[in-house]
């Protein structure tokens, strides 16, 4: 028997603290520690994806969102917003600019056939006639090797506008003032669906306009047609203007339902200055807009001048 066992206090129960002899604590041995519940494997999987999706949108621990703190989310937005409003002011700017350049381009602004394809409704081509002979704006001739013009006038006035030949005067019959007074049809081109409107009077204010159309529009409500120079130098050369019918109007029901007549003005040039190269434009006035026509009329004589 052991000396704590011999020597130990009655009251106290047996087996409650023993000491062996060789020193080392002696009692009950420690309860077991409790398993824990047990899940299964696919619901263990389930809780692991649901706990790393709810992390990832808010994750309380570090205060973030989808892995980014409020900071952060603040800076890329307001950069986000800054870049959107940079990116419109910029194409906006382009845009203007483009516009800006389109409008000064010689092609915009000269060209009709242009402004009537794209401006169909408020624009209204010209064509001035016998321009196309040799493919190209003009009308060069030497003494009288001028027959292809009056071949081509003749062609044109006989077929489509005999019933109009009188009230052209020298410009509807050969040779059409070739010569010494060559003569240019100018014509609308007939196009369905546009229409054009004489100039209103509160458009005659306007500076574009010249004071002979502001004149001629305040007596009666036509198209009204005018041929000048280019420049102030060919205006110097180009002598005297002459018109068939005169004052050059076009009607404006020549756009009627069901009309088919296109509207012809014959332009004769008289005294002009030869051996040089006039460029001329005709301008037609109406209103909401302006069409207009370039051609070059050169005629050279083979006799010297003294």
């Amino acid at each position: 028997m052991e000396l704590n066992e011999i020597n130990r206090d009655p009251s106290r129960p047996l087996n409650v603290v023993r000491i062996a002899t060789n020193g080392i604590r002696d009692g009950p041995p420690n309860p077991p520690p409790k398993s824990p519940e047990f899940v299964p494997p696919h619901l263990q999987q389930q809780e692991r994806q649901k706990r790393k999706w709810y992390q990832f949108c808010y994750d309380k621990q570090n205060k973030t969102v989808c892995d980014r703190s409020c900071t952060s989310w603040f800076y890329i937005l307001s950069y986000s917003i800054f870049y959107i409003i940079f990116l419109c002011v910029f194409t906006m700017i382009l845009l203007y600019a483009s516009l800006c350049i389109i409008k000064k381009t010689e092609v915009y602004n000269n060209d009709p056939e242009k402004l009537l394809l794209y401006h169909g409704h408020s624009n209204i081509g010209l064509t001035a006639i016998p321009t196309a002979v040799n493919k190209m704006s003009l009308i060069s001739y030497k003494d009288s090797d001028y027959v292809k013009y009056v071949d081509a006038l003749e062609h044109v006035v006989s077929k489509k506008y005999s019933k109009v030949s009188k009230q052209l005067g020298p410009c509807g019959v050969a040779p059409f003032g070739y010569g010494d007074t060559p003569c240019v049809l100018v014509k609308i081109n007939r196009h369905y669906g546009s229409s054009a409107l004489p100039l209103k009077h509160r458009s005659l204010n306007s500076s574009d306009i010249p004071g002979k159309i502001k004149l001629l529009a305040s007596t009666a409500p036509k198209l009204w047609l005018e041929c000048s120079g280019s420049s102030p130098y060919d205006t110097e050369h180009i002598g005297t203007v002459t018109y068939y019918p005169d004052p050059p109007g076009f009607d404006p029901g020549i756009y009627a339902p069901g009309n088919v007549t296109e509207g012809l003005v014959g332009v004769q040039f008289s005294n002009f200055t030869k051996g040089m190269a006039l460029s001329i434009e005709c301008s037609l006035y109406y209103e909401g807009g302006r069409s207009t026509v370039d051609f070059v009329l050169y005629a050279s004589s083979s006799k010297k001048v003294t």
